[in-house]
């Protein structure tokens, strides 16, 4: 796999294979950085079954009580997870600074110290007292498959997106000739393709129409609201991949500038657990080549994405959010916190 990064706007390009068809991706990386230097603002996670800026932004219940939620605090724009008496994980990539404050139900701790992790994007931070309660690391291999519980504070969802696509459609004409009031050299030389059984003539006509098909929606306006929202882990390396499933439910998520730096929690055992923290997306599409945004698009196909024409050809490809996995890295992330 080859990858370059870009310093400039903060993304990382990659050649990816998602969900069975080879594309040409980019990571947008959520941070502030790339909030200033591209287009969109922060707000909170884009759900697919509702454009309500109020939805999703109390603790879920039900199956998914406990899910995470209550492991969430505020840090600056962005959010942060404690997984340990003392020490809560962000995304490296949103900075931060010593004695800057993170806001844990309610109450603000300052921090002393932070270790970087050096072959992802976490950081470590310690604060100056105890928190009450932490997040359990999720140490296993096997998230693939399994329903996820993304959290973030990205952007509303805003306008529809959809594309122009030209279809023929045929239409097969049976028609007796007595009813026109025509001779069959007279058919003959109007319907040229057409056959002929005796006064029956049977002739195919096309017309080409436009068709608009949505395919999502961009990232919208800002709000600074936390969300919660569904997916499931559709694939693991570095990252946990979630894909947004046009089939996934009313809470199926997608993230978008701000979203970085919140988290993803699986199930072991009937225990949520934190499994990844919130990295990047899919992007940027366009209508057009030389059109460009950020969005939730549950199907890429016959938009460009970085510029390229991605194939409309009957598959479904849903645009996939990234995570940054913490089965990877429990022992580097126990040492730290160990100190």
């Amino acid at each position: 796999m080859r990858k370059a990064f870009h310093p400039v706007l903060n993304m990382e390009y990659t050649m990816r294979t998602c969900f069975g068809s080879a594309t040409v991706s980019r990571f947008l990386v959520l941070s502030a950085l790339a909030l200033a230097l591209l287009i969109q603002p922060a707000g909170a996670v884009i759900l697919l079954g509702s454009g309500d800026p109020a939805s999703n932004t109390s603790p879920p219940t039900g199956a998914l009580a406990d899910s995470g939620w209550q492991y969430q605090g505020y840090w600056g724009s962005f959010l942060g997870t404690p997984i340990a008496p003392q020490y809560f994980i962000a995304a490296r990539h949103v900075g931060g600074s010593v004695g800057q404050t993170f806001t844990f139900q309610s109450v603000a701790y300052t921090t002393t110290a932070y270790w970087d992790d050096p072959y992802t994007d976490f950081r470590v931070w310690k604060i100056n007292g105890v928190f009450p309660t932490y997040a359990p690391l999720y140490s296993l291999y096997d998230e693939a498959g399994k329903t996820l519980v993304v959290i973030g504070r990205g952007t509303q969802r805003g306008a529809q997106v959809a594309t122009s696509i030209l279809q023929t459609n045929a239409c097969t004409n049976i028609v007796n000739l007595r009813t026109l009031g025509i001779t069959k050299k007279d058919a003959q030389k109007e319907f040229p393709t057409a056959t002929f059984v005796g006064n029956i003539m049977t002739y195919v006509s096309a017309a080409v129409t436009t068709n608009s098909v949505p395919k999502g929606w961009k990232a919208g306006a800002y709000d600074g609201v936390m969300r919660w929202g569904q997916s499931q882990v559709a694939s693991t390396s570095k990252y946990i991949v979630g894909k947004f499933d046009k089939n996934g439910g009313t809470n199926q998520a997608y993230l978008s500038s701000g979203d970085s730096s919140g988290a993803v929690f699986v199930q072991d055992n009937g225990v949520w657990k934190l499994a990844g923290i919130n990295y990047g997306v899919d992007g940027p599409f366009g209508t057009t080549a030389a059109d460009s945004f950020y969005g939730a698009i549950y199907d890429e196909s016959a938009l460009y994405m970085g510029g390229t024409l991605v194939p409309n050809d009957g598959i479904v490809k849903p645009a996939c959010f990234f995570a940054t996995r913490i089965s990877n890295r429990v022992a580097w992330i126990q040492s730290v916190i160990g100190q």
